[in-house]
């Protein structure tokens, strides 16, 4: 594979693909004796919560748990060359994809690639929708790389409140 052909999408796909063919089978939640976690992932973008912890929210919903992912924006800015409704149906269509693979819930946000805020309303927003999924456990994505920027600063800050 060349390095031009190393995207962080083609990267995300075959890591999927290859965590579902040679990750082993958890045992199921009857067989489990620890009580159903409720998980939830908080990333600015498609992509953003799978490339950043995909596997271990993958563990956690074939232990049984239940799984949401909450994307503040549908990426519409993600693809050069397309417009933003198209960029936004394709990722948005990977990601709900993705989900299916790791077993997850996706849940958007509502924010526009490009134009994320932090406003007040905004951040109760976010408040309430996590408050409502009412998780044990809340990841999110953070800037871990050098891409991030404010939108993912955003989403960091309105899950966090």
């Amino acid at each position: 594979m060349k390095e031009a052909d190393l995207t962080r999408r083609s990267f995300v796909k075959r890591s999927a693909l290859a965590a579902v063919t040679t990750l082993p089978l958890a045992s199921t939640p009857a067989e489990s004796a620890v009580a159903s976690l409720k998980i939830v992932c908080v990333g600015a973008h498609p992509d953003d919560p799978e490339s950043g912890c995909g596997g271990t929210l993958a563990r956690y919903a074939a232990l049984g748990h239940a799984v949401t992912i909450v994307y503040l924006t549908r990426g519409e800015r993600g693809i050069p060359g397309k417009s933003l409704e198209e960029a936004a149906r394709i990722r948005t269509a990977e990601c709900e994809a993705a989900c299916r693979i790791i077993g997850a819930k996706p849940v958007f946000f509502g924010q526009i690639d490009g134009a994320t805020e932090v406003s007040r309303g905004h951040v109760d927003a976010m408040q309430q929708l996590i408050s409502t999924e009412g998780p044990h456990l809340l990841f999110t994505t953070g800037r871990w790389t050098r891409i991030w920027i404010i939108k993912s600063r955003a989403c960091s800050r309105s899950a966090r409140g």
